[in-house]
């Protein structure tokens, strides 16, 4: 019955239809009071699309042809009064090549650009996740877990990264320099392709496609917006990321970040515990010596310090076909767990102190489950059926789980 709903009363792998619809209505409630509350309080420090005000505003910086403004966060700043309104102190921070994204929406008004990126984000996430979902799930219901919902409230790339990541896993075996140039794509977020370049590791095409299409990007940018707006990138914005993270105040970003350096107080003991999940993550997935897309999502946000929870399009998305193909071979403690981490993104919010455990506990059940299924201690193979994919659904394009060292155990 994995995938089917069975009399109305079941979903998937015998998860109760009540308790699963509960489960997706909690996952939207923080997104849904936060677009109310944009909608309904108008202020001049928030907007709908929080996040989105970034890119649209670097794109019509680009087409007005003042790069230097992006990257300068007071210029920037200025740029969003005068386009938006809005007081506040939000700054660009992702490197050049990003701004291949962002120019086409600067020649958009505001409100046709947030439309067309946000139902334009979650085509792609959908089309990107349909070969990963096992039959009877809902495609759409891919794009809207706690981070997807999170995501469509913020206007982040939350979208495109876990497209784009989901993507480079499903080619990785088959089609290995497809792979490597969406791994080359996602240097848009440098700093969260830590298990993507680990990924790439598994094949040389891979590896090579990823490392030529980085650099492409590279010189494309810099031919395109000036090589000075990387000498900025790696100036002012990084210094700006690095004081926004270790500030002492508690602004409203600091309830957007999953990591462990944050739920803990962001002191020593933050740094302490943030090193100690980061190294059990690391010694799981020694211990499991492969990883898919969904697994190597949930690591990526133990090892950092900075992220946000509008990027956790992939790990939720993991967490609820955990569920939903999983849930009669697990008991009462097990499906707390994955609970606790597929609502992570809300989390963050209440209780952020429970997601690096939830987290982790989560990583040490897809990555069990990886190797059960994989048959990992009898054969080499790289090919494993995805934990949250049907069997009825699996092709060799659909189950690639890395191992970066095959043949070696």
């Amino acid at each position: 019955m994995n995938g089917n709903v069975s009399g109305s009363t079941i979903v998937g792998d015998g998860v109760p239809i009540l308790f699963w619809r509960l489960l997706w209505l909690l996952g939207a409630i923080v997104a849904t009071v936060s677009i109310a509350f944009d909608i309904l309080v108008p202020s001049s420090n928030h907007i709908m699309g929080r996040d989105f005000t970034n890119l649209w505003v670097a794109g019509k910086l680009v087409q007005a042809g003042q790069i230097g403004c992006i990257f300068d966060p007071q210029c920037f700043r200025d740029g969003m009064h005068g386009m938006l309104g809005l007081v506040t102190i939000q700054n660009y921070s992702y490197p050049p090549t990003a701004l291949f994204v962002a120019a086409p929406f600067g020649m958009l008004s505001y409100d046709a650009a947030l439309i067309t990126w946000t139902v334009g984000g979650i085509a792609f996430f959908v089309w990107c996740a349909r070969p990963f979902l096992p039959r009877g799930f809902p495609p759409l219901l891919a794009a809207l877990t706690p981070a997807g919902a999170i995501n469509i409230w913020a206007g982040h790339y939350g979208f495109l990264l876990g497209g784009l990541w989901l993507l480079c896993f499903r080619s990785l075996e088959r089609r290995p320099r497809l792979s490597g140039i969406c791994a080359g794509l996602l240097t848009f977020k440098p700093h969260l392709g830590l298990m993507i370049a680990a990924s790439m590791l598994r094949d040389r095409r891979a590896l090579a496609a990823a490392v030529l299409t980085t650099i492409a990007l590279v010189l494309l940018s810099a031919a395109a917006f000036g090589p000075l707006s990387w000498r900025e990138f790696f100036s002012a914005t990084i210094s700006q990321q690095h004081a926004i993270l270790t500030s002492s105040n508690d602004t409203f970003y600091f309830l957007m970040m999953p990591s462990a350096y944050v739920a803990y107080g962001r002191g020593i003991l933050g740094i302490a515990l943030q090193i100690l999940f980061a190294c059990a993550a690391l010694g799981l997935l020694i211990w499991a010596r492969r990883w898919d897309a969904f697994s190597a999502a949930t690591a990526t946000f133990l090892f950092l310090p900075y992220v946000f929870n509008y990027d956790m399009t992939v790990a939720c998305l993991g967490f609820a076909l955990f569920l939903h193909d999983r849930w009669s071979s697990l008991g009462w403690a097990q499906r707390l767990v994955v609970v606790l981490a597929f609502l992570a993104p809300e989390l963050t919010y209440f209780a952020d102190f429970l997601v690096p455990v939830a987290l982790s506990g989560g990583l040490y059940l897809q990555l069990r489950e990886i190797n059960r299924t994989s048959g990992a201690d009898d054969a080499p193979s790289s090919i494993a059926r995805p934990v949250g994919g049907s069997s009825s659904n699996l092709d060799d394009a659909h189950g690639v789980a890395v191992d970066p060292m095959p043949g070696a155990r």
